[in-house]
């Protein structure tokens, strides 16, 4: 019994919008709710940390898990499109390790910053302060290599999450 999808050319409309949805989400994150430093602090004195801020870090850590796994069923069911045709395979392989990083990361910060939070842990706070700095990394590679796709090798890749 053959269980593969069919070939698709393009992403769905719902995995474009939660795409889209996770840039935003994560471009608020670091822009204005990333202070959360002082208020975790605060948090393992015992002092009261509950801040705006705060709140909506947490918040939009949530909005971002649960986009992360709603975009894995969707892959998992949809598919995605093939890489363009005369994409090196070296660059195929970097884009496989970096698309399974950055979900894997959606899905482990969230989860290390409830941790260090709420359980009022020091070493998960530590390694979702690292993982960020990684996650970072990867969105930068990832944008590179579009912006790669579209002016390098004018295969028109951007287009596919229009």
């Amino acid at each position: 019994m053959d269980t593969s999808l069919p070939a698709v050319t393009a992403y769905s409309p719902m995995q474009k919008r939660l795409h889209w949805a996770v840039v935003i989400l994560l471009a608020l994150q670091y822009l204005f709710f990333d202070g959360m430093g002082r208020p975790f602090h605060q948090l393992m004195e015992g002092q009261d940390a509950w801040t705006t801020t705060v709140v909506i870090h947490l918040a939009i850590g949530v909005l971002v898990l649960l986009a992360a796994l709603w975009r894995l069923s969707l892959r998992r069911s949809h598919g995605v499109p093939e890489e363009p045709e005369g994409t090196p395979d070296r660059a195929k392989l970097a884009s496989k390790a970096v698309h399974y990083g950055i979900y894997a990361l959606l899905i482990i910060l969230p989860i290390s910053g409830s941790v260090a939070w709420f359980g009022k842990i020091g070493t998960p706070a530590q390694v979702h302060e690292i993982l960020t700095n990684v996650l970072l990394a990867l969105v930068g590679i990832h944008v590179l290599a579009a912006l790669v796709h579209q002016f390098v090798w004018k295969d028109n890749l951007l287009l596919r999450m229009k």
